[in-house]
């Protein structure tokens, strides 16, 4: 039970125990993830500026990195966003310091077979265009690193403001990858 509690303070078990082992990280990602259920968070503003609608990722264990759950509290989000006829901007922030997004959760990508990643990154570029085709503005609020498919989030939205330390890059092309989403993006022009 000790390092049950350990796990969930974000420790790591001793590596002379007998729990130590890849299945303990992935059983401790696991209950980090159930401690922290709710990765996009949505809040209203209040008057003056009632009918924005701030969209927060809140994930700093890995940098607000994109994997399953999410790109599920994205969907998520943009669904409820879609519902709410009050909300007349979106604003897509992050809660993390110096981090927007750091792109997709390639740790958790390793352990996807070949099938799990194609669905993956199909999934990504579908809840990219929601957010194109959200019939509000959105924009997005950039203040630090915006890598891999957290700079293609950032083009997805209608307009970009950045802070100073706002850092762009698609580590991707550096491996002869072209971005999933921007290359889909590249078929419009």
């Amino acid at each position: 039970m000790r390092i049950l509690r350990g796990v969930l303070a974000g420790r790591r078990a001793p590596s002379n125990s007998a729990y130590a082992s890849p299945h303990l990280a992935l059983f401790s990602r696991a209950l980090q993830i159930l401690a922290h259920p709710e990765l996009v968070s949505l809040q209203k503003l209040s008057a003056p500026d009632s009918g924005i609608v701030e969209m927060r990722m809140e994930r700093p264990e890995a940098r607000n990195a994109i994997g399953k759950e999410m790109l599920q509290g994205l969907q998520s989000a943009i669904e409820k966003v879609e519902a709410d006829a009050t909300a007349n901007v979106v604003l897509v922030a992050s809660s993390v310091p110096k981090v927007f997004c750091a792109g997709a959760d390639l740790k958790e990508r390793r352990l996807m077979g070949p099938k799990e990643v194609r669905e993956f990154v199909n999934s990504l570029r579908s809840t990219f265009s929601s957010f194109e085709a959200l019939s509000i503005p959105t924009i997005a609020v950039i203040e630090g690193a915006a890598f891999g498919g957290g700079l293609e989030l950032a083009l997805s939205c209608d307009l970009r403001i950045c802070g100073e330390n706002a850092t762009f890059s698609l580590p991707e092309t550096g491996l002869a990858i072209i971005p999933g989403y921007v290359s889909k993006m590249a078929l419009y022009f």
